[in-house]
């Protein structure tokens, strides 16, 4: 049996016992694109949409992703009679009918439903799997006949290879270290957006109460904590959700004033495991010691999103970690009062000592990648893949329909959304949530656009200060893994993962003494964490000579 099916059943046994222009649509969908294909590749000449079948229907793709289409499509995306509908929309533009067959996968993670899809044999014609997290690796997927290498088919994406020629720091995120191409990717390249959405945020009127600056050093931090306590009676000082201490670096903020994070990142050159380092011990003693102080969040292993929000809105917190959009909520709810929250930058230990780390999320991590199947269908498959990546396909799936939705300027690029979005008084819904019935502008293989609408100045400012640091040159990118690699880190840095994120919270919260420090440290590495960190070297290594 091959090798990655071996590995699945591996993964699901660990996985059970772990927890204005106004062209028409038709226009619309073929300017640009054929004009492309054919300057790539004169001898193709493909346009969409593409013919309908033999019995005049159109032809239909699989793709094992969940069904967004609604039993009732918004009423605002039917106009003169015609469905605007961003699906509609899609399926009339390509002329292809997607088929949602479920067994969707986690954007980090491959879920088990689509574990059992691998297994069966049946696949569909475009898969939805990050690969680079997946058992085996993009190697292993291509070595498996899972998917086929793009790169021996260039002729059915002129737009992909044409989007990564106009940005090469991209194109070394997403081909494998042969410099080929096994996915369409998920490209997070919103201008003027950064890569930042999560960090502190403190209540700033109560810091002018008590003539204290906006903390910077971890010494400023508990001291605002105490005050905070002592004279306004928080019983939740600093609170944020425990996971945030493993994903997106969200905690990194905080960890980073003595040089560490979780999991993965680079220091000079080398791959670090922050649970290894010194300064990590360090970081969970203080988080340790704020706990027992009652300065962290007494339900800090517990908290989610809407508790921790609440928490800051009403009072019992007055420092907190959290997205963006729910601290404008905060701030909203306490509209007429003396509230004032202000985004803080990554801790240091000494005034003057430089800001590393900050939460990130790379431009590609693999996530909601799009791979084609190998059959007789590739070819369509690869060819309404790379639809995405013409600027018909990113401006529909983006802004929706020019001269509907949005405006072009004299060059034929977006200038802004029109009065029907942003200022409609028959449609009771916010410009953002009227836009989002002609458009699918996140979570998509595509060069993502639409998410920096819409952002406050508020949000401007704060992913500005949250962006203050060095971590774009010290996260871990998405390199690929020989299916050796990704064989050992599958069998081996589960369980790492696992023992050291239990074991942390228990160092935090008391219910393990920090004594025990050196034995947690022993234990990961007699579970392999040395050679997981030197197939992530090795891997490393490999991305940047590419």
């Amino acid at each position: 049996m091959k090798k990655i099916i071996a590995m699945v059943f591996v993964f699901l046994l660990i996985g059970n016992s772990i927890g204005c222009t106004q062209e028409t649509p038709e226009e619309l969908s073929s300017q640009g694109e054929t004009s492309m294909a054919e300057q790539s590749h004169p001898e193709e000449a493909f346009s969409y949409p593409v013919p309908p079948a033999e019995d005049g229907s159109r032809v239909t793709l699989s793709i094992n992703k969940e069904d967004f289409l609604p039993e009732e499509v918004p009423d605002y995306t039917t106009i003169d009679g015609r469905s605007y509908y961003y699906w509609n929309a899609l399926e009339e533009a390509t002329g292809i009918h997607l088929d949602f067959i479920g067994s969707v996968s986690d954007p980090l993670a491959t879920s088990e439903s689509t574990m059992l899809l691998i297994t069966s044999g049946e696949y569909p014609d475009i898969w939805r799997v990050n690969w680079i997290t997946h058992p085996g690796g993009p190697a292993g997927a291509l070595e498996d006949g899972l998917i086929i290498n793009l790169s021996e088919h260039e002729e059915n994406m002129p737009n992909l290879l044409a989007y990564m020629e106009e940005n090469p720091d991209i194109q070394r995120l997403v081909v494998n270290d042969d410099g080929e191409y096994y996915c369409f990717p998920f490209i997070q390249d919103c201008v003027g957006m950064g890569n930042v959405g999560t960090g502190p945020v403190i209540r700033a009127d109560w810091l002018e109460e008590q003539n204290l600056k906006v903390p910077e050093t971890i010494d400023e931090w508990t001291n605002a904590l105490r005050t905070f306590k002592d004279v306004y009676g928080c019983t939740s000082g600093l609170t944020f959700e425990a996971r945030w201490l493993w994903l997106e670096y969200a905690s990194s903020a905080l960890t980073s004033a003595w040089g560490v994070m979780f999991p993965f990142y680079i220091m000079d050159g080398t791959v670090k495991f922050g649970p290894m380092e010194e300064g990590y011990r360090q970081f969970v003693q203080q988080m340790a010691d704020w706990y027992a102080e009652g300065l962290l969040d007494p339900d800090f292993a517990t908290v989610d999103k809407s508790t921790v929000q609440a928490k800051f809105a009403n009072g019992e917190s007055g420092l907190a970690i959290q997205q963006i959009g729910n601290i404008e909520t905060c701030i909203a709810a306490n509209e007429g009062t003396s509230f004032q929250a202000v985004p803080v930058q990554t801790a240091v230990l000494q005034e003057g000592d430089p800001r590393l780390f900050g939460h990130f999320t790379s431009k590609y991590d693999g996530s909601f990648a799009h791979s084609v199947s190998p059959g007789d269908k590739q070819d369509l498959a690869m060819r309404w893949c790379d639809y995405l990546f013409s600027q018909e396909g990113q401006y529909l799936t983006a802004y929706g329909q020019e001269g509907i939705t949005y405006t072009v300027d004299e060059n034929g690029e977006f200038a802004g959304f029109t009065d029907f979005i942003l200022h409609n008084t028959e449609i009771e819904e916010e410009p953002r949530d009227i836009l989002a019935g002609f458009t699918y502008n996140a979570h998509w293989a595509f060069p993502q656009q639409g998410a920096r609408l819409f952002r406050t100045d508020y949000h401007n400012e704060a992913v500005k200060i949250w962006s203050d640091n060095e971590m774009d040159t010290h996260f871990y990118p998405a390199v690929t893994h020989t299916t050796e690699e990704a064989d050992l880190i599958t069998n081996k840095y589960i369980d790492i993962e696992t023992f050291a994120q239990e074991n942390i919270m228990r160092f935090i919260l008391g219910t393990q003494s920090m004594d025990d420090w050196d034995g947690f440290v022993a234990q990961m590495e007699s579970l392999g964490i040395d050679e997981v960190l030197a197939a992530k070297q090795a891997a490393y290594d490999r991305y940047l000579a590419r």
